[in-house]
């Protein structure tokens, strides 16, 4: 069950949705900060939603709604001191914390969490929580480290320094999706564009495989990256958008990458460069490692900054 009650007007139906999670934990609150940024550039209304798990100390119905109330508030207090002009909703739950946020993320266009938190989110990590929302959220989700920093603004005291945005490509479906994203984010918040596609030499074979005499990964690796970012740079011709084809494992190479980013976007699913890229495998590795926000993209639904 939940209860919800809006703190800044109802919600426009036709404006986008951004969920984000809150406990009360650092990494909660830089979260907030992180999708209080995103909805103003966008438009979108925030939901900030908390809730009550099995697993938390408190016993009893008032004390956990004493509890939510207070961490509710604080985080809703903090996203229009950050945006005023945001429209904020809240929502408590009384339930498991991942269920709870996936189940939001099926009215949302963007789902944002911390990688670690307490409360009502006990043990917010990769394992728990945060896991469970980037295995089965139905829209991408964002998940964000207090150690991460303040979202770059390009309208604010941040537009000193550059900004970079970092997405993980492979030809997949997944990956057009997501410099897709990038691109339009990075249009509206003023940043470039790194598109980073990871190759290598096989190193094994089963019996009978012929290698093709004319085998060349790495040509043909830099095609498929010029092909998939024609679109984006048709679409955007203001934006920086730079090519980066690397030798080497994808997960560690976009780790690195995340060095001095704002942002890391990578593909749910994909192929090619990034074999593998699962939640349990490149995205995960990059959720749990990289050293900035990173994005993974779920579903079709995907809020852009208007252009």
């Amino acid at each position: 069950m939940h209860a919800a009650a809006d703190s800044n007007g109802a919600g426009s139906p036709a404006k986008p949705r951004i969920v984000v999670g809150v406990d009360g934990s650092a990494d909660g609150s830089a979260a907030v900060r992180w999708a209080s940024d995103q909805a103003r550039w966008i438009g979108a209304e925030l939901r900030v939603v908390t809730a009550f798990g099995p697993d938390h100390d408190f016993s009893g119905h008032d004390r956990a709604k004493e509890h939510m109330d207070g961490v509710i508030e604080q985080a809703v207090g903090n996203a229009l001191a950050y945006a005023p002009n945001l429209t904020v909703t809240r929502v408590e739950h009384f339930g498991s914390p991942g269920t709870a946020l996936c189940d939001e993320s099926a009215e949302a266009d963007l789902l944002v969490v911390g990688s670690r938190g307490r409360g009502g989110f006990a043990g917010l990590l990769l394992g728990s929580v945060s896991r469970q929302c980037a295995h089965r959220s139905a829209c991408p989700v964002a998940v964000v480290r207090a150690a991460d920093g303040e979202p770059a603004d390009s309208t604010e005291a941040g537009a000193a320094r550059s900004h970079r945005i970092v997405v993980g490509t492979d030809g997949s479906a997944s990956s057009a999706t997501a410099v897709a994203w990038a691109a339009r984010q990075a249009e509206g918040t003023g940043a470039t564009v790194e598109a980073v596609m990871a190759w290598d030499w096989m190193t094994t074979y089963g019996w009978g495989f012929v290698i093709p005499p004319d085998l060349d990964p790495r040509a043909d690796s830099a095609r498929t990256l010029e092909h998939e970012l024609a679109p984006a740079r048709a679409a955007h011709p203001a934006v920086v958008i730079e090519s980066n084809l690397v030798e080497g494992p994808a997960a560690q190479l976009l780790v690195e990458r995340s060095s001095d980013a704002d942002l890391l976007v990578v593909g749910s699913r994909g192929h090619g460069g990034l074999v593998g890229a699962i939640i349990g495998s490149v995205s995960e590795y990059c959720v749990s490692h990289a050293r900035c926000p990173v994005l993974v993209m779920h579903g079709p639904s995907v809020p852009f900054p208007p252009t």
